[in-house]
């Protein structure tokens, strides 16, 4: 594994990622939210717990990336890579949590859709960033 383009990859792809998540949460669909999850909401949220969470998880998706890499070009690559992790990742925990907790349906699958598009594109960038040498 290339260590530079992992860690390219993570630090690119974290900040892609959390800047889309800071327009998303706070200039699109806030005001929706707050109304949804109000029950289960913090009166202020835990930025560090925010931060080291994307951190984490682009860590993470910068390390598999290239295991599962098949060949391709890295734009596809990327964007298959991404659909695939954002289902595994958001969907089941969306459908868990509305189970589990006092919280709609509908805005758990809202939630869980663009979580699938932000780490779609957080998953295209790293692709570009490893390029078609991913596997090497």
């Amino acid at each position: 594994m290339n260590a530079k383009k992992m860690l390219q990859a993570w630090l690119a792809g974290f900040v892609v990622m959390y800047i889309i998540s800071i327009i998303w949460y706070l200039f699109i669909i806030g005001g929706y939210n707050e109304v949804q999850f109000a029950a289960v909401a913090r009166a202020e949220p835990s930025m560090t717990l925010i931060i080291v969470g994307y951190l984490v998880l682009t860590f993470l998706m910068s390390y598999i990336y290239p295991i599962g890499f098949k060949g391709g070009a890295p734009l596809h690559e990327g964007l298959r890579f991404g659909v695939l992790l954002g289902l595994v990742i958001s969907l089941p925990t969306a459908l868990i949590y509305s189970g589990a907790y006092n919280m709609p349906l509908i805005a758990n699958l809202i939630d869980a859709a663009y979580h699938t598009v932000e780490i779609t594109i957080g998953a295209t960038v790293m692709a570009l960033i490893y390029g078609s040498a991913a596997a090497g």
